[in-house]
């Protein structure tokens, strides 16, 4: 209070002193008598240090109060301007701490509240203990902490005749009606039992049987899909999509009848994949699930309307299914489909079942063409859009409802290059979530698609996510397993997969080069490199069929030598990564694998090779990282009969198999001191030469056949030999 601090400063000026001693203030007879003198008051002196020292015991009080009210989450009643601003002369002592006096108040206030609610408790357990028991006539009480209307049976939990319910041998029953009613906890549930596991495990299943449409509800929850996809249930195996398609029809008056449409019923197939999860865990596990529902059950806002009050069996299903929502959301997008029913190590979620992007994957050149489009860049991204969609069919462009879809970055770094070459415009408007000058054709947006360069166009209504309903008997069971006795099994079964209805069109009377026949349509860049299928064990061969992402070692009983691929896909990369610390498998340079240096890579868990597919079933290295060091520099593929390599385009580059004889003859763009490597990957028939002349100088001219290379480094006008083998 200011006039408190008005006092003191008049005390300390008629002392003559700076400042008080700390602690208990005692003053000389002879302060004393100098201050009654100076307030003309014989006992102001006196009163002063009563009211000094009674002030530091109360600030004492008053910090412990403070910090008492802030654990207790109680707030003080505001201290009147009044008392703060009012104005007393100097030498009148002030009143008792207003402050003070208003936190006392404010806890006075907290118990009384505190005392009434134990008082209402009170009533609360004689009626708990009160109620009927019959199954008929429950009695409605009002839980304390909850605030919800609860009805109970003595029997069972919500009143109900359901088997899942009672509360007989079933702890977690009594402990939620308890939890409910506001009262402490006193059933335990003792998780090491094989009887309270073998209960738990029956309600289970008591309970998705009495109400089969809670399993597909569960299943779907928290499922994440991307925009404009449909969920179809019901697809126990496979689900059939057929379109009519049709060349012409129409023609000019004749005499004759002459058909002249093709008709054709294109029938895409999906199918759902059988997912597995096998949990094991201890008991105390599940006795953190119990506390976990028993923590939250008051806050659920369960009445009596509610159609499906949350019981503890349904927790522990929709709590271990939130993790395989966050891996199915997940797959659907990057998945990999491999089968591997024999296997003796657990499979990787990624595999489980082929996402969106797999699926276009596996139909570009197949079901549909590609776009030549090349990769995009921040600063093409704008005109590279707006390109892909000026190269649909005309009578596709102008369909309604299209959806242009990419990565959450290529969306914004289009609307930055958007915002700098329209920004400056007066009907500039910020970013927009459609194509410029195509409003029929949203940009949508997929996370699964980060850090890929892919872009595709299609309808809003294309794509499909395609589950079942899980059979009762297989939806989540419990049983207690091995030499532990506190290990508890945990295993489910469901389906879902996703499907792309219509890819292509075929018409019988279009060209084999139109785009006419197709509903898909997409850029030409890689996708899905770090989805990866396994490989079998010590495989010496992997097939890259399924996939040209492969991860190798985990698998192998023994050391494998890695000699060759099968299946290889000229012209697209091969990944291979490392998983393993033993048994690893190593990559052979030789006939069918052409390695730099002729050096052989022994893949540790983490390492990875890239490596390029040639005619003939070959492959040639186009990178290396082993864990820990930086990666190699991106090898770029010459074209066919190519003369000239771009330094813009790298440092490193492999030649391709030419039609006819060929010269490179420059690297174009090259950067003074900097050092470029070309390798030879066309195979020996027209195999690329360099000669030692012109802009190169070697020590003697180069045939470039399957693995020989050459580095040179620019001098600023020749390029001069550093390296050949």
């Amino acid at each position: 209070m200011k006039y408190w601090d008005q006092v003191k400063a008049f005390v300390l000026v008629t002392l003559g002193i700076a400042s008080f001693s700390e602690g208990e203030l005692k003053l000389t007879e002879e302060d004393q008598e100098k201050l009654n003198a100076a307030a003309k008051k014989p006992d102001f002196a006196e009163k002063f240090m009563a009211k000094y020292n009674d002030s530091l015991e109360a600030k004492e009080a008053s910090t412990a109060i403070d910090a008492f009210m802030r654990e207790q989450g109680i707030e003080a009643a505001a201290t009147s301007e009044e008392d703060e601003e009012e104005d007393t002369d100097a030498t009148e002592l002030p009143k008792a701490d207003a402050s003070l006096s208003a936190k006392l108040n404010a806890l006075t206030k907290e118990f009384d509240k505190i005392k009434a609610d134990n008082e209402q408790k009170k009533g609360l357990i004689a009626k708990l203990e009160k109620l009927p028991d019959s199954e008929e006539a429950p009695e409605t009480i009002t839980a304390n902490l909850s605030k919800m209307k609860i009805s109970h049976s003595k029997t069972h939990l919500f009143a109900s005749n359901n088997q899942f319910d009672a509360f007989a041998d079933r702890p977690w029953n009594q402990a939620t009606k308890q939890a409910l009613a506001g009262l402490p906890i006193t059933a335990a549930t003792d998780w090491t039992q094989t009887a309270n596991i073998d209960k738990l495990n029956a309600d289970i299943q008591d309970y998705f049987r009495k109400d089969p449409q809670m399993i597909h509800t569960t299943m779907l929850d928290g499922l994440e899909m991307k925009k404009y996809v449909e969920l179809i249930s019901g697809v126990s195996d496979e689900y059939l999509h057929t379109s009519i398609v049709t060349g012409e029809i129409t023609q000019s008056l004749k005499k004759k009848f002459l058909p002249k449409n093709k008709v054709k019923f294109e029938v895409e197939k999906g199918k759902v994949r059988d997912i597995q999860i096998d949990m094991l865990f201890e008991g105390y596990e599940l006795k953190k699930l119990e506390k976990s529902y028993l923590k939250n059950i008051a806050a659920l806002g369960i009445t009596d309307s509610n159609p499906h009050k949350m019981r503890f069996v349904m927790y522990v299903v929709t709590e271990i299914m939130k993790r395989a929502r966050k891996e199915d959301k997940i797959v659907m997008g990057r998945g990999v489909y491999f089968a591997d029913p024999n296997r003796n190590t657990p499979a990787s979620f990624m595999n489980n079942f082929s996402g969106f992007l797999k699926k276009y994957k596996d139909a570009r050149g197949v079901k549909y063409r590609a776009f030549k489009m090349g990769k995009p860049t921040p600063e093409n991204i704008h005109d590279y859009v707006k390109t892909m969609c000026e190269r649909l069919p005309y009578d596709v462009r102008i369909l309604p409802d299209m959806q242009y879809v990419l990565s959450p970055t290529w969306k914004r770094r289009y609307n930055e290059a958007r915002k700098l070459k329209y920004g400056g415009n007066t009907d500039y408007n910020g970013d927009t979530d459609n194509v410029d000058d195509f409003s029929n054709i949203e940009l949508v947006t997929y996370d699964q698609m980060e850090g890929e360069d892919f872009m595709y166009i299609t309808t809003k209504d294309n794509e499909y996510a395609l589950t079942d309903k899980p059979g009762e008997d297989g939806f989540i069971q419990f049983v207690k397993s091995g030499d532990n006795p506190r290990n508890i099994k945990a295993f489910g079964d469901y389906k879902l997969g996703t499907f792309v209805a219509v890819f292509g069109r075929k018409q019988d009377d279009l060209p084999a080069n139109s785009y006419e026949n197709q509903l898909v349509f997409s850029n030409d860049v890689e996708v899905l490199v770090d989805s990866y299928i396994p490989v079998a064990a010590n495989d010496a061969t992997p097939s890259l069929a399924l996939h040209n992402s492969i991860v190798v070692g985990a698998n192998n009983t023994e050391a494998t030598n890695i000699t060759g691929f099968d299946d290889v896909t000229p012209g697209e990369r091969i990944y291979v990564l490392g998983n393993a610390d033993a048994n690893r498998s190593t990559i052979k340079n030789g006939t069918n694998i052409i390695l730099e240096g002729g050096a052989d890579f022994t893949l540790s868990n983490g390492d990875l090779m890239v490596l390029q597919g040639l005619e003939g079933g070959k492959a040639i290295e186009i990178s290396r990282k082993t864990v820990g060091d930086d990666p190699e520099p991106e090898v770029t593929i010459l074209a066919p009969d190519a003369t000239t390599a771009d330094a813009a385009d790298g440092t490193s580059f492999v030649t391709s198999e030419n039609t006819q004889a060929t010269a490179l003859t420059n690297i174009e763009n090259a950067v003074s001191g900097e050092r470029y490597t070309i390798t030879g990957g066309g195979g020996t028939t027209n195999a690329t030469t360099i000669a030692n002349s012109g802009n190169f100088f070697l020590t003697a001219a180069v045939t470039l056949t399957d693995g020989t290379y050459i580095t040179v480094e620019y001098t600023g006008s020749k390029f001069v030999e550093t390296a050949r083998g």
